[in-house]
């Protein structure tokens, strides 16, 4: 009888939660930025500084931490990940280096390929030579924003 009856009450509990809307436990700290949103903000960056069409091969989160700044108390989740995209057309061919390796006004020499913004971003645009494959190592910091989570692309991304 008594196994019956915590049966009941589980099965009671279990359908109740399944009543509770997901974004609901956000509000016990469980809603977090994802890979998802990560991988959306990687398209949405490189298109604004690649300018031809591009494959992502693979794309996978590395690591996650939340942040809090003690000046400030603001709340903030870091999502690390690798990437690897493929230009078949390149990308900013107008930036590719002259006679004598020199690059147009305007254009980094850098191979070093990062789409968030940093005060340490190679300045200009960035030449990718037709059929490469660019690998990027990058972290991507949000900042809690209303119900929500805003990324380096500007947008604010939510369950």
């Amino acid at each position: 009888m008594r196994g019956a009856f915590i049966k009941l009450v589980v099965a009671a509990l279990l359908a109740s939660l399944s009543a509770i809307p997901a974004n609901a436990f956000c509000m016990f700290g469980g809603c977090y930025p994802t890979e998802a949103h990560a991988r959306q903000i990687f398209e949405n960056l490189l298109k604004q500084r690649f300018d031809k069409p591009f494959k992502i091969g693979e794309f996978k989160q590395t690591m996650a931490e939340r942040l809090e700044m003690h000046a400030t108390g603001e709340k903030g989740y870091e999502i690390f990940f690798n990437a690897r995209v493929e230009f078949p057309e390149g990308a900013n061919l107008e930036c590719k280096p002259e006679e004598g390796g020199k690059f147009p006004e305007g254009c980094s020499p850098s191979n070093h390929y990062v789409t968030a913004p940093r005060s340490a971003d190679p300045p200009g645009r960035q030449y990718i030579a037709p059929g490469s494959t660019v690998q990027f190592d990058e972290e991507y910091r949000f900042y809690e924003a209303g119900s929500g989570w805003k990324g380096p692309d500007g947008n604010v991304y939510s369950q």
